[in-house]
């Protein structure tokens, strides 16, 4: 199992690192840590980290991420033995994807997290009934995997969209994207206050053009 995080900031990932290693970790599974530096985007250090690791279940998450589910590894075991369909799960997320790309703006929020930006907030939207609820796109704060597709770098070069345009390349390959039942939070994202407004524009409207052009095709 191996957990990935693209990182500019050694002490947020220091403090994410703290967090994987306090998990309660089944006796039959190795944990591996890689760290991707000077990554010229999200994608594009994903794809670098899925060749260099043989793990089957890949952890993609922010560096300021921190795991607070102390059972988190036995869950997933639990969600992709049980789910062969299920390629992907995260934390938090939407059901439906709007017209403009903002997953945070649909009419069917899903999952729960804490974030700290100026302040703590709880975060709570639709939650699952059983295992996992089905959802069209989940935020990049944590994203796990059973199955490996390359993260589209191009066109998306940055650090935004990586994550819904992720999502829905599993989706076209027959997987399902799920958000698991959390009876807590499973995750505390430290994410601060910075928000680069016109560059997420920038790539709202990349990714537009992408989602029709998948439609076409």
């Amino acid at each position: 199992m191996c957990f990935i995080s693209c990182v500019n900031d050694e002490e947020q990932y220091n403090e994410c690192i703290r967090h994987i290693q306090h998990l309660s970790v089944p006796s039959h599974v190795q944990i591996e840590l890689l760290p991707i530096r000077n990554a010229d985007s999200m994608a594009s250090g994903y794809n670098e980290a899925m060749i260099q690791t043989d793990a089957k279940y890949k952890v993609y998450l922010h560096q300021d991420t921190m795991i607070i589910n102390k059972n988190f590894l036995y869950d997933l075991l639990f969600l992709f033995t049980n789910h062969s369909h299920l390629g992907m799960f995260g934390v938090i997320g939407a059901k439906t994807i709007p017209d403009n790309g903002i997953w945070w703006e649909s009419l069917r929020t899903a999952g729960k997290i804490i974030e700290h930006r100026s302040t703590y907030r709880y975060l709570l939207f639709e939650e699952a009934d059983y295992a996992y609820q089905e959802v069209q796109t989940l935020d990049g704060v944590i994203m796990a995997t059973q199955y490996d597709l390359p993260w589209a770098e191009i066109p998306f070069n940055g650090w935004h969209l990586y994550d819904t345009s992720q999502c829905l390349q599993f989706i076209e390959h027959g997987y399902v994207v799920g958000i698991p039942y959390q009876p807590f939070p499973w995750v505390l994202h430290e994410c601060g206050e910075i928000t680069d407004t016109k560059t997420y524009s920038h790539y709202l409207n990349i990714f537009k053009e992408w989602r029709n052009k998948m439609k076409e095709s």
